[in-house]
């Protein structure tokens, strides 16, 4: 008999949902918080989590004053409607696909002249922008920017704000290269004497048990350190191809090559 979601199940949704609203996945992080209020339909979290995904202001307040309902003093949630408000004020409908552009306004202090009423980025002193950090309201140019669910943040704020998951160290790093390591010439081996036997028949097999392998990998991932990122899908991918390659050497079969790819590129894929 399944098991009945649980809370736990919920917070996982949204921890999933959040890291691909960081990855741009808008699509991906919107059926996650939506399948978390299917087992939480007070998630406070999951209500604002969906703010990030849809572009129209009217149905990001819907979002936080359904939150605020639940959750009176939420200060994340006020935070982000005190923003959109101030949006929706404007007369703006939709929020920005790209980077938000704010009018540069006058300053006094240094990196703003009085008289010109410029913004210099605060990462890059002679570089004249028209953004701001949403966050800290620091002047930040085109190259420091990082999107969030509303507007924009400087490197320091998105740091801030960065999933856990994708919060990687030396350390974590190196375990997922030996886990790499280990994983990918043992299942290279397995499938190079299991394909070897069958013949051409392991052709069809190498696309099914490919993906189901890499997909394993990832799992064992997750329990070790449960990273992703850029630089993990690097390691990972450099690792699992070190350990694998004198393995399909020494078979040269169709079949393993075929296994050793699909192991690869899907497990690449999920550790985005």
């Amino acid at each position: 008999m399944a098991e009945s979601p649980t809370v736990g199940d919920a917070l996982g949704l949204v921890q999933d949902g959040r890291v691909a609203l960081m990855a741009g996945d808008t699509y991906t992080a919107r059926q996650f918080f939506r399948r978390a209020l299917e087992i939480d339909p007070e998630h406070v979290d999951a209500l604002i989590g969906l703010t990030g995904t849809v572009r129209a202001y009217r149905e990001k307040r819907e979002y936080l004053l359904h939150a605020l309902t639940i959750d009176p003093a939420n200060s994340e949630a006020r935070a982000i409607l005190a923003q959109v408000e101030a949006h929706l004020t404007a007369g703006e409908v939709l929020a920005p696909g790209g980077v938000q552009v704010r009018t540069p306004v006058s300053s006094t202090s240094a990196d703003t002249p009085a008289q010109t009423g410029t913004l210099y980025c605060c990462n890059h002193p002679r570089r004249e922008t028209g953004l701001r950090c949403t966050s800290c309201d620091r002047p930040i140019c085109a190259e420091c920017v990082r999107m969030a669910a509303v507007g924009q943040l400087c490197p320091t704020c998105a740091r801030a704000r960065r999933p856990v998951n994708y919060q990687v160290s030396a350390g974590s790093l190196a375990l997922s290269a030996v886990v790499a390591l280990v994983y990918g010439l043992f299942s290279s081996v397995v499938a190079g004497f299991a394909l070897g036997m069958i013949g051409y028949f392991g052709l069809y097999l190498a696309l099914i048990f490919g993906p189901m392998a890499g997909e394993l990998l990832v799992r064992l991932l997750e329990r070790v350190n449960r990273k992703r990122g850029r630089s993990v899908q690097i390691v990972v991918g450099l690792c699992y191809g070190l350990a694998a390659a004198p393995v399909v050497l020494l078979f040269f079969s169709l079949g393993l090559i075929i296994f050793v790819i699909a192991t690869l590129v899907t497990a690449v894929t999920r550790l985005r």
